[in-house]
């Protein structure tokens, strides 16, 4: 059995002889322990000494004011932070701040804007505007100290924002009992509306009853139009003949008029003849004679004259029998309608027919007395001819005057009053064409107004109903109103109860300040930076510490003589595996006993990393012993490859592609996840998955160093190692 083991045995026994080797080996096995001493003791808790880190904080906020009061939103910030130990605030001006970012004295600055306050307490207003706060990060000096203050504000962002919430809450609330008392009174007036639409329901009701009652009524009345329009028509055409007939008996009273002037003056030339006559009583009988020759003509024109009047008399009957009857006529047709009975214009109508029917018969009376005034006239002038002829047969002058004288006298007050009555004649006849003119004008006009009745009662029809159409589907809609006005009312005086309820006590402020709370649960959640970096660190450090171990010790060669073959396997085999066996035992040790890393068992987390030392440590044996120096190079870039895409610092989906195609070939890839169960999690099985792994890598590089040593020859010792060679 000692002939297996005698390369070993022989290596110790080289080793104890030289101090100098003693102390490189324990200085080689102490690697793996600096490694993650300093690294994992630096970066212990950093995120525990950010009070530590300066940052900078200007406040230009120059205040406002806020629900009626002064106040500024900046001061109170800077207050806040002044309580706040999370960072080493310095409150600096604006120049003192530019010039330590400059200067790299501040990580960050926060401004406070001069608006602050303003913005804040402008949410009220037509215009809000969003306060802000600006903070500059100074990477340039440290991108992490950057990134610490950038999410450090964010948190205080969130603080601000929950106070500025409160004080808009509180307000806001303060106002729900005037909303209260608002909808109470809406719910009145909606009540209110309620039973205006109830009576407007029942009103509309009504108005469909008038509307059907309406449209039925001018109906009735388009159909008695009717008849009225057709009597008027009558009436406007016997108005026609009527002042037709009125016309020319006015031109025949005209014409009397003339012919009576002409008569007065004759009578007038008469008489002057027979005053003359009777001055000159001894006139010779030439002149009886001319008298008696110019007598008969005017006897003939008296005739004549007495014959016009009793034709115009005539006709002026007919005018009065027609006027009577035009004003019966319309009697008759008001009575039919009693809505003519208040029309003004029918009764003016009315009135003037009246007036021309009786006008026209006193002209009728007063044309028959003039008419036996002409006759009798006519008989004076004829008694005068008598005695003018007396006076022409030679009888005394004097014996005759008195009657000649007489019947002129009669004569002359015949034509005077002659003349009297045919001027009244020709007045009575201008007013009764003028009369006869307003009636043909009025019946025209009642004409034209029966047929715009006649067109507004059609109109009127149509719009009645349209009315009635639209009346009725008032009438079905307006309960839908009245319930909806019930319910609008209820639903207003429900909501006035429930804000009256709403009270703005602190508890409900800060509900609505901030409305979700998050319960962080910290079962998977790792207490310190040292713990969540510490898998990444050991797993560097024993990688680390196997590569420099190659660097003095011979991977292929020995100090013994006669050594090949598997005794050589053997020995080379038990110093590797002993050497990691120390460099894990004094990692674990450090961490557990010194640092006092909790991990979640102590036995699994020695036999993990005395796992994943002996897998590197195998590992790099097996490339050194293959390829010699130029294998170390290949461990080198092995190593940096590990760092870059084992995922021991950013979640894998965060690195590159061709990073992630790498993590699952690369041993520390597993070594880091095992290592997060074994000291954070406590996923034993996962670990063990990851044991799993490792005993892959572990067993193919087992492999691969046996079949060099099997088959190659490695007495010579030509490896190149640093000075000290063990």
């Amino acid at each position: 059995m000692s002939k297996w083991f005698r390369v070993f045995a022989g290596e110790w026994r080289h080793l104890v002889r030289s101090p100098m080797l003693i102390v490189t080996f324990a200085a080689v096995a102490m690697v793996p322990l600096l490694y993650s001493g300093f690294l994992i003791g630096g970066t212990w808790d950093p995120y525990g000494k950010l009070a530590n880190l300066p940052i900078a904080v200007v406040n230009r906020d120059q205040g406002a004011d806020f629900e009626g009061k002064p106040r500024s939103l900046g001061e109170e910030f800077v207050n806040e932070l002044r309580s706040n130990d999370e960072f080493a605030w310095k409150f600096v001006t604006a120049e003192e701040a530019a010039k330590g970012m400059k200067g790299n004295r501040y990580y960050g600055t926060i401004t406070i804007p001069a608006s602050f306050s303003a913005d804040a307490s402008s949410v009220e207003s037509e215009h809000p505007k969003q306060a802000e706060i600006i903070f500059e990060s100074n990477s340039f000096n440290n991108f992490i100290a950057g990134q610490i203050g950038e999410n450090a504000i964010k948190e205080l962002r969130g603080r601000l924002s929950e106070t500025l919430t409160e004080a808009y809450s509180r307000s806001m609330l303060s106002q729900f009992e005037t909303v209260s008392t608002g909808f109470a009174d809406a719910g009145k007036g909606a009540g209110d509306l309620n039973a205006g639409a109830v009576s407007l329901s029942e009103g509309i009701h009504k108005l469909k009853v008038n509307m059907d009652a309406l449209a039925s009524g001018t109906s009735k009345l388009r159909s008695g139009v009717g008849p009225l329009r057709t009597g008027a028509l009558q009436l406007q055409d016997g108005s026609a003949e009527l002042s037709s007939g009125a016309a020319e008996s006015s031109q025949g009273a005209n014409r009397l008029k003339t012919a009576a002037d002409q008569l007065a003056k004759a009578a007038d030339d008469t008489a002057a003849g027979l005053d003359a006559l009777f001055e000159s009583l001894t006139s010779s009988q030439s002149d009886a004679a001319k008298l008696t020759k110019d007598l008969p003509a005017a006897e003939t024109s008296l005739r004549k004259l007495a014959d016009e009047l009793a034709g115009s008399a005539a006709a002026s009957g007919k005018v009065a029998a027609g006027a009577k009857e035009a004003a019966a006529d319309l009697t008759r047709l008001i009575a039919a309608h009693p809505e003519l009975a208040d029309d003004a214009a029918a009764q003016r109508l009315l009135a003037a027919s009246k007036e021309i029917s009786q006008g026209a018969q006193a002209l009728q009376a007063d044309q028959k007395e003039q008419t036996a005034v002409g006759k009798k006239l006519a008989d004076g002038v004829k008694a005068v001819v008598g005695s003018a002829k007396s006076l022409g047969n030679d009888k005394p002058i004097g014996d005759l005057f008195g009657p000649l004288q007489t019947g002129q006298q009669r004569l002359l007050a015949g034509v005077h009053a002659l003349d009297s009555q045919v001027a009244r004649l020709a007045a009575g006849s201008e007013q009764l064409r003028a009369g006869a003119a307003r009636l043909d004008s009025g019946l025209g006009g009642l004409a034209g107004g029966i047929e715009k009745l006649t067109a507004g009662i059609d109109e009127t029809a149509v719009v009645a109903r349209q009315l009635s159409t639209g009346a009725a589907k008032l009438d079905a809609e307006a309960p839908r109103l009245a319930d909806g006005s019930k319910k609008l009312a209820a639903k207003l005086n429900e909501a006035g109860e429930e804000t009256a309820a709403v009270k703005a006590d602190d508890t409900i402020v800060h509900l609505l300040a901030d409305p979700v709370m998050i319960r962080s649960v910290d079962d998977r959640k790792v207490k310190i930076y040292a713990g969540g970096i510490a898998p990444y660190f050991i797993s560097m450090s024993l990688f680390a510490g196997a590569l420099v171990f190659t660097t003095i010790y011979a991977a292929r060669g020995t100090r013994v003589a006669r050594a090949a073959g598997a005794p050589l396997l053997i020995g080379k085999l038990l110093v590797f595996g002993l050497m990691s066996l120390v460099q894990s035992l004094a990692v674990c040790t450090l961490l557990v006993a010194v640092f006092g890393l909790q991990v979640q068992s102590i036995p699994l987390f020695y036999l993990f990393t005395l796992m994943t030392g002996l897998t590197f440590m195998m590992l790099v044996q097996t490339l050194v012993t293959w390829l010699d120096q130029p294998g170390r190079f290949v461990v080198l870039l092995l190593m940096i490859f590990q760092l870059s895409s084992s995922a021991g610092t950013f979640p894998l989906e965060l690195l590159p592609g061709w990073a992630q195609a790498l993590h699952q070939w690369l041993p520390m890839s597993y070594s880091i996840r095992g290592f997060r169960d074994v000291i954070s999690s406590g996923d034993f099985t996962r670990m063990w998955h990851q044991v799993g792994y490792l005993s892959i890598f572990l067993v193919i590089s087992v492999s691969l160093t046996c079949a060099y040593f099997l088959t190659t020859d490695t007495e010579s010792d030509d490896e190149q190692l640093l000075p000290v060679k063990i």
